[in-house]
């Protein structure tokens, strides 16, 4: 239980993102008195929801590792809020190079031996494979692993084909980089929770109703959340901050919490004041990969299933090599939430919302993004031919507008890309060495998977602020 007691100051946060509203509300709790500056006319970053002819279309592509479960839940329960769950059972069907309804509960050992043999894992290898997931779900030796890329660690206990696909892709979800890439202990982190909790879901109202929230909380609380107040500047003047400048206004502060990413925080406060240590670690961090979206409004419901995880064909190692070459992949990867399925309030009645997404280089022009968003809804309409009769529209995600939406350059879908040298200890702390600048989101401060890592951010944030004498 967070330890709350009365703090005087005033608190600017920049941004509604969800690390952004989860901090506000969480510091207004505390005692601050808090101003919330959001660029858009609209709450959310990433995990924004928006409306077109009666639907509830989700900014990005979403579902929640943890549900309520998580510290998206933990900061509801902390602010009394009225975020709601939806979790079903099965939570997904897996399909490409095997198919098969993934269970929401994998603890019990015959749904792991359930699950190899449906994975098609070799016989053979089932011994590997069971040690493995055991592994995983312990959870232990997080931070001695923190070094080690996640293919090393899984081929410790295994060769097989089939688990080195599955264990890349559930890699890909979770934090936009291959297992070729990424942090086996921040893979152990997030797995063992994940999979333990079984609370694998989706927010009722659509994504956007995470920080939508957090946000109602906030100014229950006494916050104010200006929209359309784009931040120029964070003024520091002797080692220390002292204001948010806009366009519109200038803010007091003695605290300034910026879920704007890291880079972004340094160019507002002004490079000189962060020392050139600082500000070129910065330069130097690496970026997740992005994501783009195909959205796909439907007339009547064609895909039965919550969620669609699709494997392609291919070897482990070359699921996603069109990410280092820049070129459209034959067999993509697929992530296809059906919100709709969750939550049938998010469309007109019997109509139905899907939304399939892949990745991309950060980098990605949007003649690559299309044209692979173009073999995304190709092998879409394999899978479900009935799609192509049922559409009433369709739009697309770039990485160019995850880029206006951020104002990142990179366009990444996370921030930080989760790899050996850049998670737990590694990663950017909430201090940064402008007196009273903090940094909250999925660039600092967590563990976690996507949106996940950002509530968890605001959480440690607002835990260091109330122990702070």
């Amino acid at each position: 239980m967070l330890g709350v007691r009365a703090l005087s100051g005033k608190a600017v946060v920049i941004g509604s993102g969800v690390g952004g509203s989860a901090a506000g509300a969480l510091l207004a709790k505390q005692g601050y008195e808090v101003d919330l500056l959001e660029t858009h006319p609209f709450a959310g970053g990433r995990c924004a929801s928006l409306k077109r002819d009666g639907f509830v279309v989700d900014f990005g592509v979403h579902m929640f590792s943890r549900g309520g479960a998580g510290p998206h839940g933990e900061v509801n329960c902390l602010l009394g809020g009225d975020l709601g769950w939806i979790t079903r059972d099965p939570p997904c069907r897996i399909m490409g190079k095997t198919e098969f309804d993934y269970p929401l509960d994998i603890r019990p050992l015959f749904t792991q031996v359930s699950i190899a043999r449906k994975l098609g894992v070799r016989p053979g290898n089932y011994l590997g494979a069971f040690r493995l997931f055991r592994s995983l779900m312990a959870g232990r030796d997080v931070e001695k692993n923190d070094p080690v890329v996640l293919r090393d660690y899984v081929s410790r206990y295994t060769d097989d084909e089939m688990i080195h696909l599955f264990m890349t892709c559930i890699c890909q979800l979770y934090f936009t980089i291959s297992y070729l890439e990424a942090s086996a202990g921040e893979f152990i982190w997030s797995f063992t929770r994940m999979f333990n909790d079984a609370s694998f879901g989706y927010p009722r109202g659509g994504s956007g109703d995470i920080p939508g929230s957090f946000l109602r909380s906030l100014e229950r609380l006494g916050g104010r959340v200006h929209y359309e107040e784009p931040v120029r500047r964070i003024r520091v003047e002797g080692g220390r901050v002292r204001a948010m400048e806009t366009g519109r206004a200038e803010y007091p502060a003695n605290l300034v919490v910026s879920n704007a990413g890291l880079r972004r925080t340094v160019e507002l406060a002004g490079r000189e004041n962060f020392g050139e240590e600082y500000a070129g670690k910065a330069d130097r961090y690496a970026d997740s990969n992005a994501y783009v979206t195909v959205k796909l409004a439907l007339e009547r419901k064609v895909i039965p299933y919550p969620v669609v995880f699709y494997m392609p064909d291919l070897p482990p190692e070359k699921v996603f090599s069109h990410l280092e070459t820049g070129t459209v992949p034959e067999d993509p990867y697929i992530f296809m939430p059906v919100p709709t399925n969750q939550d049938p309030g998010l469309a007109p009645e019997g109509k139905q919302l899907v939304i399939a997404g892949t990745a991309v280089p950060a980098d990605a022009s949007p003649e690559l993004c299309d044209a692979i968003l173009d073999k995304v809804y190709e092998r879409v309409l394999d899978l479900f031919p009935g799609i192509e009769n049922a559409l009433l529209w369709q739009s697309r995600t770039l990485s160019g507008d995850t880029r206006e939406l951020t104002a990142h350059k990179a366009g990444e879908c996370i921030g930080l890309a989760q790899t050996p040298d850049q998670v737990g200890n590694r990663r950017p702390e909430h201090r940064t060495p402008v007196e009273g600048l903090m940094l909250v989101g999925s660039d600092a401060g967590a563990r976690g998977i996507g949106t996940e890592i950002a509530s968890g951010s605001a959480l440690n944030l607002s835990r260091a602020l109330s122990s702070s004498p």
